[in-house]
């Protein structure tokens, strides 16, 4: 017997969403298979550098404000082999950013954090020493985009660029999350849910993350979802109240 969440999908015109679009993000890999990110989401990628299981870096840790680049984070790291990489860090980030529930890994070196995350020492001294070579100064500054930066280096870091030079060392090894999908039922203005017929139900109301493929779909900036919720939510309500004669 289907839901009534199941039964409205089954009714319903779906959202035009591409294919197997979803709302990503980077969490602990240690976390549990089925798990939101809510305590386990990962902050520290801004304030350090991510290296694959290969152990090369494969984007700008530092493109944008974090609340802007979290949610790209989940898809670029289920691009990597096995999908999974390492955050690394020294201890001048620890104060910039919220921690998972899980304690990090930690080095007394370079090479002590590499065989603690169990991948390549040598390949991980080289990466942070080149890393380390191409920071250029400024003045550090995790509230704007400060000109901390590297130069010479593929891919670049653009700001929060500082040296990876103050033990004790910390990793944390991040997978992709799934937080939701893009897919669900279309509605209208109203919030009013679409069916096949492309006429809208005259009775039945959508809000929130089952309608939320209607405006995301390319990108996802934080706070997305509360704000989706509550608009659709209050329009959804007043709709409602009214065809029940309220």
């Amino acid at each position: 017997m289907n839901s009534p969440i199941q039964s409205v999908k089954a009714l319903s015109k779906r959202t035009k969403s591409p294919r197997k679009t979803f709302r990503p993000f980077a969490l602990d890999a240690r976390a549990p298979k089925f798990d939101g990110g809510i305590v386990t989401r990962l902050d520290s990628v801004p304030f350090g550098i991510v290296v694959n299981k290969e152990v090369s870096r494969f984007y700008n840790e530092g493109e944008d404000f974090w609340p802007k680049r979290y949610a790209i984070w989940g898809k670029l790291i289920a691009d990597q082999p096995d999908q999974i990489a390492y955050s690394i860090i020294d201890s001048k980030a620890l104060p910039h950013f919220m921690p998972s529930v899980f304690a990090p890994v930690e080095g007394g070196s370079i090479s002590e954090l590499a065989l603690a995350l169990k991948i390549n020492p040598d390949a991980l001294v080289a990466v942070v020493d080149e890393f380390n070579r191409s920071v250029r100064g400024g003045k550090f500054d995790p509230g704007t985009l400060d000109e901390c930066r590297t130069e010479g280096l593929d891919p670049p870091k653009s700001h929060w660029a500082r040296s990876i030079d103050t033990p004790p060392f910390y990793g944390y090894p991040l997978r992709p999350g799934i937080t939701f999908t893009y897919l669900g039922v279309t509605v209208n203005e109203r919030a009013q849910v679409i069916m096949q017929d492309d006429r809208p139900a005259k009775n039945m109301f959508a809000a929130g993350e089952v309608m939320a493929g209607n405006i995301l779909g390319r990108g996802y900036l934080a706070g997305f979802g509360l704000t989706i919720g509550s608009v659709f939510g209050r329009i959804a309500g007043w709709e409602a109240a009214r065809c029940a004669g309220f």
